[in-house]
């Protein structure tokens, strides 16, 4: 299937915003993000690119963060989310989902398979550094680094 991979995503709404990393294997969709939000369901690419979402979420007991003078809710949050994706997840463009008439604005783009078991364990500080790196960006880090300038400077 073209959408089998590992990507990340960053979202925003009116409660928080936050950051995970999911994996697609056959239709079968599967990810994590950083609060503990845990996701499951199907992505099913259609003959035109357009990928249909049936995901169940599960996140902790209040949610993200919480609006002050709020209490955290006594069961984890669970919310069924159906979404019609554009082709390739829309390759890093702003998508804006309407979720309980609330709107979320998620961004997505593939990584490397490599970050594949964040999607399960978790995004811990060591995963989400080396997320930030060029070559998980997809971009190659500068031909000279600061240091080698120095080491070259100090042969001279």
């Amino acid at each position: 299937m073209a959408i089998d991979g590992t990507y990340g995503f960053v979202y925003c709404g009116s409660n928080g915003l936050g950051v995970g990393v999911f994996c697609v294997h056959g239709d079968r969709f599967e990810g994590m993000d950083y609060a503990g939000g845990r996701y499951e369901g199907t992505a099913v690419e259609d003959q035109h690119g357009n990928i249909h979402l049936r995901l169940t979420f599960e996140g902790p007991a209040g949610g993200m963060g919480l609006v002050k003078g709020t209490t955290p809710q006594d069961a984890p949050l669970r919310r069924e989310i159906r979404q019609m994706m554009p082709r390739d997840f829309g390759d890093g463009r702003p998508i804006e989902i309407i979720s309980r008439s609330r709107t979320v604005t998620v961004m997505v783009k593939r990584i490397p398979n490599e970050f594949a078991p964040a999607a399960t364990q978790g995004l811990s500080i060591q995963i989400a550094q080396r997320l930030s790196t060029p070559a998980a960006l997809g971009a190659q880090a500068p031909a000279h680094s600061s240091n080698t300038q120095v080491a070259t400077a100090r042969t001279k």
